[in-house]
């Protein structure tokens, strides 16, 4: 009998699928010219993520920062340099931030690094979150199984840009 228990246990075990985090709630990318040169122009990249909090998944300590044109292509690490940050607004009877299961609590964590692109005039730069986004997410099946990716286009043939930035922090809801 205690071998059928340990044989049903090993079943178990390896018949288990791929199990995945489910706190990735949204995310923004930013880039701002930091300098303009001959061949070159440098940029500070961000990645803002915003993490469901009452998920017991924790946030990755940075992303990856894949960039490519007809110019070439690369990728950089974007370290974690804040968070987090409690964004969710705390309507009256709210319990303490990040313990409440039934509503969509946001932090906020920032990544950023410095790249230098040559000039071109299709570079598209894309940070993602693999495989975790939020299962309160409901304009997908199984959100929890899809990447959460941002992306962004610049052109610097002619010009060191800087990228629109969001100023508010995204409302799940309002009190």
């Amino acid at each position: 009998r205690l071998s059928h228990i340990f044989l049903g246990g090993l079943i178990l075990i390896f018949s288990q699928q791929n199990l995945f985090a489910t706190h990735s709630a949204g995310m923004d990318i930013s880039y701002e010219c930091v300098s303009q040169g001959t061949n070159a122009d440098t940029y500070k990249i961000t990645v803002k993520y915003y993490r469901d909090c009452s998920s017991s998944s924790t946030a990755a300590s940075n992303f990856t920062l894949d960039y490519s044109s007809s110019c070439g292509s690369g990728s950089f690490t974007l370290p974690q340099i804040s968070g987090p940050i409690f964004i969710t607004p705390l309507c009256p009877g709210s319990s303490t931030p990040c313990t409440n299961g039934l509503l969509v609590e946001l932090e906020e964590y920032i990544y950023q690094t410095t790249i230098s692109l040559i000039h071109c005039s299709n570079w598209v730069l894309t940070a993602c979150a693999s495989g975790n986004r939020n299962n309160a997410i409901t304009t997908i099946n199984q959100p929890s199984n899809y990447d959460l990716c941002v992306s962004a286009e610049l052109n610097n043939l002619n010009a060191c840009n800087t990228s629109p930035v969001f100023t508010e922090y995204p409302a799940p809801y309002i009190c």
